[in-house]
């Protein structure tokens, strides 16, 4: 069933979407692509694992990046990323194996795993860490994923529309003044996955 609703909502995000969807398309089929690994093996290669089965050669950027994005939504849950306590510490490459193994994860693990996919895929994108709204009023400290692309910073933030999305991607390449009042003080997480320049 969750297969069927995350299939639903990419179509409904296609039609309804606050960013053009062929906006979106255009952004990411021309970036640039730098293909970047983090270099710890247990995460590089279960991120290649995962991308093998859900992207193939011929598609573009855009699919790929909406597969990895439909991927997590569709596979993961809000929970208690326990493979991460494997590792001596709780950085982004142990976060990013805990949701891509384990498949339950928080914020950190959400962005953590979609940094490490779309980074694969060549993609400038980093974890930034703020204050996002509580659908109940008010901010809430937050990890969510930015890809910047000719110098713009646009949200991807796979957790927020997995948990409170009902449907529809609020929060997939959108800029911050498409989402006014939804994040505040966003700095770059370091020691999770950083901007590459």
């Amino acid at each position: 069933m969750k297969n069927f609703l995350a299939t639903c909502a990419a179509v409904f995000f296609l039609l309804t979407s606050h960013v053009n969807a062929a906006d979106a398309e255009y952004l990411l089929n021309n970036a640039e692509l730098y293909p970047t690994f983090s270099g710890e093996d247990y995460c590089d290669d279960i991120v290649q694992v995962t991308l093998e089965q859900i992207t193939y050669d011929g598609m573009s950027t855009y699919e790929k990046i909406l597969a990895c994005y439909n991927y997590l939504v569709d596979t993961c849950s809000y929970g208690d990323n326990v493979l991460r306590l494997d590792f001596p510490e709780a950085n982004g490459t142990a976060r990013a194996y805990g949701m891509l193994v384990g498949h339950v994860g928080a914020c950190d693990d959400y962005s953590c795993a979609f940094a490490a996919l779309a980074r694969a895929i060549g993609l400038n994108c980093y974890t930034v860490y703020g204050q996002t709204a509580r659908a109940s009023g008010g901010m809430t400290g937050h990890i969510w994923c930015v890809i910047a692309i000719d110098g713009v910073e646009y949200v991807f933030d796979p957790q927020i529309d997995d948990n409170i999305g009902a449907g529809e991607y609020y929060r997939f390449c959108v800029t911050y003044d498409e989402t006014p009042g939804s994040y505040e003080n966003g700095e770059v997480r370091w020691g999770y996955f950083e901007p590459f320049f």
